[in-house]
Formats: structure tokens, C-alpha cells, sequence
């Protein structure tokens, strides 16, 4: 009895260091109305972290909201609504989009109308935001961007089963395109076979989609990423094109998919980003499958990698269902996708 008093202290002091995929969140509960006919459930997906000031923030789709965390072990919610009353939709935000510039951060949700507001803040840990800009004039589906090192702004966007993922630049004083958009990379599914649409990836009964673009700039090279082919399977993953140009010519990696789950009871791994964190280790948050209720029951993952050293750099992700260490020092073994430069 002594000793498991003392076994039950021992791991009460114990700091927490690890956590199992999916992350532990207070999930928001799906909110259209033809995905709960078989019940209520809580649902998110197209995760994007970044680090600011210090800490992490979180965001997805469908939340009300977003987290922060210290640690990437506990997270805080903030409470937020981004839409305009005028905004007739159900996703609140869909896919959004953060990024860091100067001393403030930025986000966007996915639109195809020209009327949302790019929203920034300068004290993100509570509900402290202002517009940006009143109406972002480029109409983005999961959109992305990219501060390069000169203070250039780059959007990525696009998800589509017909369409490619476009590019172009922004003004990072105007927030407003500026050159040309791009059509930068489409799926290639008579080529590479985890890009087919279906479970068993055998293309059934529509084309797969590309969606779901992030860019990751590292040692000079332009990692753009993108989700395929479809969030239901279990094959949904990330792949990844690299370039010396932001916005291209990219060229498929063979090593391909970046990250990659089709079993177990949490499955996939696609719509994601990928970020360093304080201490430069590499991530990738990524959408993970339920679908015990519906086909878009999801959740989020958080993914270990690594940079190391070869004839090339390789940025790499584990994917696994064992106890990933928030602290980066566990050195746990496991099948490995990354981006990888010629």
C-alpha cells in the first residue's frame, strides 16, 4: 500500500513530457447540419501552428476560436469569432491561415469572396484582435502564407479536384496581390499512387483533390506542401514539391508522401504545416480521421521530425501512434516521410 502511495506521488511530480496522437483538445462540436444525421460530434481539421513570442498557437477549422500553449502539452483556448454578421456560413473559421509578421500575428480564413478581413494582434492570449485589412481582395481556399527572409509576403492557396494550387505575392504593407498568380503544382495521380482518390486508392467515382498548401522555407529551398487525396481515407496524407523561387518551378519529391498514416484507429495525415519550435526542432500538425459518425469526424495531430545531415537535408516527420516527447529529446525510432532537396 506504501509503495503505491509513493508510485502515485512519484507521477503526480512528474512533469508531463509526452502526449499521444490524437492531441488532447477540447474539440468543437461539428456545426452543419447535414454531417450530424448520425449525431452530434466533435470535429476539426486543416491545422496550422506557429510560434510567437514564445508560445504556440494553434488554429483549425470549425473551433470558435483558437489555443496557445507554452509547451505543446497544455494548451489555452481563447474564445473568438472572426466572421462578419454578412458571412452566410457554417465554418467559423474554415482552414485558417496564420502567419507572423513584425511584431504582430495575422490570420484568414478560407473564402471565394473578396469581402473577409485579414485579422492581426498583437496580444493573441486573449480575444484582442483588429482588422488588418477590411476586405482581402484575392477570394483563397485554404490558404497559406509565407514571410520570406527579404520581407516579401507569399499566399498559396487552392483545393479543388479540378484545379492546381495558385501562388502570388502580397503587398506586406497593402496586404493586396501585387504580379502575377501562379499556377504552381496539381496532382499527378497516373504517376503516384497515393494520390488517387478512394480508400483503397483505385480512383473510385471522382478525381482526387489537392488542397491544403503550406510553404516551408529551409537552407535556401522552398518546401511547398500540399494534402491529398482525400480527408475521409486513411491514405490522406501530405506530399512535397521543392524550388529555389517561392513561387516556383517546383519539382516533385520521389520520396513522397511527406507524412503518411493509413492504419490504426486515428488515421491520416494530411492538411498540415509544418513549423520549428523554440528550441528549432521541426513539426507537422496534420488532420487525423475518426469517421465513426461521419466521413469528417477528424481531429489533429502533432507530429516529431528532424533535420539531419546527409549528401542532401532532409526535413523529416515521424508518424506513429506511440508517445511522441514534446521536448524533442526522446530519440524514438519510426517510419519517416520528409522534405527533401536535390
Amino acid at each position: 500500500m506504501i509503495g503505491l502511495l509513493f508510485a502515485a506521488v512519484l507521477m503526480t511530480s512528474t512533469p508531463q513530457r509526452t502526449y499521444c496522437n490524437p492531441i488532447n483538445l477540447d474539440y468543437g462540436y461539428c456545426p452543419i447540419p447535414n454531417f450530424v444525421e448520425q449525431g452530434k460530434h466533435r470535429a476539426t481539421a486543416d491545422p496550422a501552428i506557429v510560434t510567437f513570442r514564445g508560445d504556440y498557437y494553434l488554429f483549425s477549422t470549425n473551433q470558435w476560436g483558437y489555443w496557445w500553449s507554452e509547451d505543446m502539452l497544455h494548451w489555452h483556448f481563447v474564445s473568438r469569432k472572426f466572421l462578419k454578421p454578412w458571412h452566410q456560413v457554417y465554418d467559423e473559421l474554415c482552414a485558417p491561415a496564420p502567419f507572423v509578421m513584425g511584431d504582430a500575428l495575422y490570420v484568414i480564413g478560407s473564402t471565394y469572396a473578396k469581402d473577409f478581413p485579414i485579422w492581426m494582434s498583437r496580444n493573441p492570449k486573449v480575444d484582442d484582435w483588429t482588422e488588418a485589412i477590411k476586405e482581402f481582395p484575392v477570394g483563397a481556399w485554404d490558404p497559406a502564407f509565407l514571410l520570406d527572409d527579404d520581407g516579401r509576403l507569399y499566399l498559396y492557396h487552392g483545393s479543388s479536384n479540378v484545379y492546381p494550387i495558385y501562388g502570388t505575392e502580397i503587398d506586406p504593407k497593402t496586404l493586396k496581390p501585387i504580379g502575377e498568380h501562379k499556377e504552381l503544382i496539381k496532382l499527378h495521380d497516373d504517376l503516384h499512387g497515393w494520390e488517387r482518390f478512394g480508400e483503397h486508392n483505385d480512383n473510385t467515382f471522382l478525381k482526387p483533390f489537392i488542397e491544403g498548401a503550406w510553404t516551408t522555407k529551409h537552407n535556401g529551398k522552398y518546401y511547398l506542401q500540399y494534402g491529398a487525396p482525400g480527408t475521409e481515407f486513411s491514405g490522406y496524407g501530405d506530399g512535397v514539391y521543392v524550388s529555389d523561387k517561392p513561387l516556383g518551378p517546383f519539382h516533385y519529391q520521389d520520396h513522397n508522401p511527406l507524412s503518411y498514416k493509413p492504419g490504426g484507429f486515428a488515421r491520416g495525415a494530411g492538411h498540415g504545416a509544418t513549423y520549428q519550435d523554440k528550441f528549432g526542432n521541426w513539426w507537422h500538425t496534420s488532420t487525423i480521421g475518426i469517421c465513426v459518425k461521419n466521413n469528417f469526424e477528424r481531429r489533429i495531430g502533432n507530429l516529431a521530425g528532424g533535420v539531419r545531415q546527409r549528401r542532401r537535408d532532409a526535413l523529416r516527420h515521424r508518424v506513429r501512434r506511440l508517445p511522441h516527447d514534446a521536448t524533442g529529446r526522446s530519440g524514438e525510432g519510426g517510419r519517416v516521410r520528409g522534405l527533401d532537396a536535390p
